[in-house]
């Protein structure tokens, strides 16, 4: 089975203690106004005059970054495959650094219809914070709960959950009990989106819930607040809105302007649907969007597209955007930019060796908006 896309993204930005590196482990891609042919000219002059390890893996990333920008998912993860081969052996000296190399190149490995590469890098991004860093790391910990996600997002919640409760374990250890609750709220957000598919997980999500409900460590108080807003999602999945209403009323305004996702509906898709375009290069449209004070969403258009899309995921991709919830804010009308990709997996066909694609599509979001406050 595959996990529904239910998110909280109040808590999956970093614990406060792991937060100095991990913000860029969860950043989004970013458009950073760089043309194409700019970065594409910087990596060139890099390689040529054999630049440092550390900026190759800059100047990589940053083309690898504007190649998908542009739509150019193929060649975004060959620039990204070849910094990997060029900068791997650097994870020693560079462990951070190749680790965000390994992790872009899983997420576009995965945007490119294989899923199961995919996390081979997010477990490569790992085993690269190992090789220089501490296993208590913050930074390491919290690499590891990428995985568990991994896992999860494939459909394999046992081994998903055998990570989250490795990582509880050692930070309940530690004494980090900020990375306790977040691998606890990972369990409990993973069963929690079962559920909402699922109704016989409903036992098994209840009990993750309760049991940050019942911690008692200071430390885990925004946990058990996000505990309770899960609790008011599946409440919503089985008709009462008003539980996750009261629930987000009760969170204090905002004062940076940056709203966080509490309520994500996944995207219905009616059919599955054919495509013209190639595994390698999936439909994909750039969708624009308002977050008023309330949380609530406005305006949703689609800015751009791949030229090839089908109108009938598109509109799902709408209707699941207006309907999201974010944090109150203190003031009105923040913007956001999303990218949707409706990606086609590649899997063995019966019969042949050869890959094919599968009929049945699935829908990917990133985060690309403009973020000034962002390095």
């Amino acid at each position: 089975m595959r996990v529904t896309g239910v998110l909280l993204a109040l808590v999956l930005a970093a614990p406060a203690a792991a937060q100095d590196h991990q913000e860029e482990q969860d950043a989004p891609i970013v458009v950073t106004g760089v043309s194409l042919a700019q970065t594409q000219k910087q990596l060139a002059d890099c390689l040529a005059r054999h630049c440092p390890p550390a900026e190759d893996i800059e100047a990589t990333l940053a083309h690898a970054e504007n190649q998908f920008i542009a739509g150019d998912y193929a060649g975004a993860r060959r620039t990204l495959a070849k910094g990997h081969g060029r900068n791997y052996r650097h994870r020693k000296t560079l462990p951070v650094e190749v680790a965000d190399l390994d992790r872009a190149f899983g997420r576009l490995t995965n945007l490119n219809g294989l899923p199961d590469n995919g996390w081979f890098f997010q477990i490569r991004s790992l085993q690269a914070l190992k090789a220089g860093l501490d296993d208590n790391d913050g930074r390491v910990l919290v690499q590891r709960l990428m995985v568990g996600d991994e896992f999860a997002r494939a459909g394999r919640e046992r081994a998903a959950e055998d990570i989250y409760r490795a990582v509880a374990k050692r930070a309940r250890k530690t004494g980090r009990f900020d990375l306790l609750g977040y691998a606890m709220l990972r369990e409990a957000l993973m069963y929690g989106a079962i559920a909402t598919s699922w109704p016989q997980y409903l036992g098994a999500s209840e009990r993750r819930i309760r049991a940050l409900e019942n911690s008692r460590e200071p430390e885990l108080a925004p946990y058990r607040s996000a505990a309770r807003l899960l609790r008011a999602q599946l409440a919503l999945y089985k008709g009462d809105r008003a539980a996750l209403d009261k629930a987000i009323a009760a969170i204090p305004p905002q004062p940076n302007g940056k709203p966080m996702l509490v309520y994500a509906p996944p995207v219905a898709l009616e059919r599955t649907g054919t495509t013209t375009a190639k595994v390698s290069d999936p439909e994909w449209i750039d969708v624009a969007f308002r977050i008023a004070a309330d949380g609530t969403v406005r305006e949703v258009e689609t800015l751009r597209d791949s030229g090839n899309v089908g109108k009938y995921w598109t509109a799902a991709v709408h209707k699941a955007v207006a309907a999201r919830r974010y944090t109150p804010q203190a003031t009105d009308g923040a913007m956001r930019i999303e990218r949707f990709s409706y990606v086609h997996d590649v899997a063995a066909a019966t019969g042949t060796r050869l890959p094919m694609r599968l009929s049945r599509g699935r829908i990917s979001s990133l985060d690309i908006t403009d973020d000034p406050s962002r390095s």
